[in-house]
């Protein structure tokens, strides 16, 4: 699997091992961070459990949020300093007045190691967007970034948004109503979509995701702007932590697997593109799809929302 793993840092993350200041090291700086259930958080929770963030004098405190929907809320309200914020939601608040920016990429959707398919009955053959005309198709929000990529993929084929119905319903759900016959065809993601397909009765379908975009960013880690301007120093720690964390991984995926099964309660079957690259382009596919889609009222530059001042 790590062969097919695309190990990616960027220079713009890291920094010698030495440029932490001394005090910072005697006075650590207290942060909370929140992540969600999925592997794409491995790094964090590898940061914190070897004592990463610690060396590089952080003293975190991690915290779970279930609705990705709630992170942006979290950070304006100051019970987390850092949490993932999806593409969308980083567009919606951009576009609403919030004033959010990235401090680091968390892991990429990419062909060439997919985390997520359609899925529908054995039997059942779906090959193109068409197929789906007059079915209802369940996916884990609506206006969430599976969402709005699925709807991107209808439009870019020439299929209505209302030729076919979206149905809301959590990753749990979805194989039994597929069975029964309540939805068409579902949208999950890892680690759900190989529980799913174990469980028999189901297929994998197109790959929507890597139709749309055979490479791109879906979540990003994020504070407020104040913050970052006000802790640059912080930023950079952790910047360099998961780094740090990323490097551990590829050198130790037993150890990784057991810290992810100690707080996810699962092992991913296959691990996400680790990356804490983030570029422009990452978010200005996201400016385009929810302008495309008719969720902000006109584009956004995404080079202004990645954080980039220094100590």
């Amino acid at each position: 699997m790590l062969k097919r793993w695309a190990f990616v840092l960027s220079a713009l993350f890291l920094l010698s091992a030495g440029t932490v200041p001394s005090a910072f090291a005697q006075a650590p700086m207290k942060l909370t961070l929140a992540h969600g259930i999925a592997s794409d958080f491995l790094v964090a929770l590898v940061a914190k459990d070897k004592g990463i963030f610690e060396k590089h004098g952080l003293d975190v405190t991690l915290s779970v949020i279930t609705n990705g929907a709630l992170a942006p809320q979290a950070l304006v309200s100051g019970s987390v300093q850092i949490t993932f914020v999806s593409g969308p939601l980083l567009m919606l608040g951009e576009d609403g007045g919030l004033d959010l920016v990235v401090v680091s990429g968390m892991s990429r959707i990419q062909k060439v190691n997919p985390h997520s398919s359609l899925i529908t009955k054995e039997g059942v053959s779906v090959t193109k967007a068409s197929d789906l005309i007059g079915k209802r198709v369940a996916v884990p929000g609506i206006n969430s970034s599976l969402d709005l990529v699925f709807k991107k993929w209808l439009l870019d084929s020439g299929v209505r948004l209302d030729q076919v119905t979206s149905v809301e319903l959590p990753f749990a759900q979805m194989g039994d109503a597929l069975k029964s016959g309540q939805i068409d065809a579902a949208f999950p993601v890892e680690p759900m979509l190989a529980r799913m397909l174990a469980g028999g009765g189901l297929a994998r379908s197109v790959d929507i995701q890597s139709t749309v975009n055979p490479d791109f960013a879906a979540s990003f880690w994020s504070s407020t702007r104040e913050w970052a301007t006000a802790n640059p120093k912080a930023v950079a720690a952790f910047r360099d932590a998961m780094a740090e964390a990323l490097v551990f991984i590829r050198d130790n995926p037993q150890d990784a697997k057991a810290i992810e099964l100690a707080h996810l309660k699962f092992n991913d079957p296959n691990w996400p593109t680790f990356s804490l690259h983030v570029s422009p382009a990452d978010l200005q596919f996201w400016s385009a799809v929810c302008l495309q889609l008719k969720q902000i009222h006109k584009p956004i530059n995404g080079a202004s929302l990645i954080f980039a001042g220094t100590p």
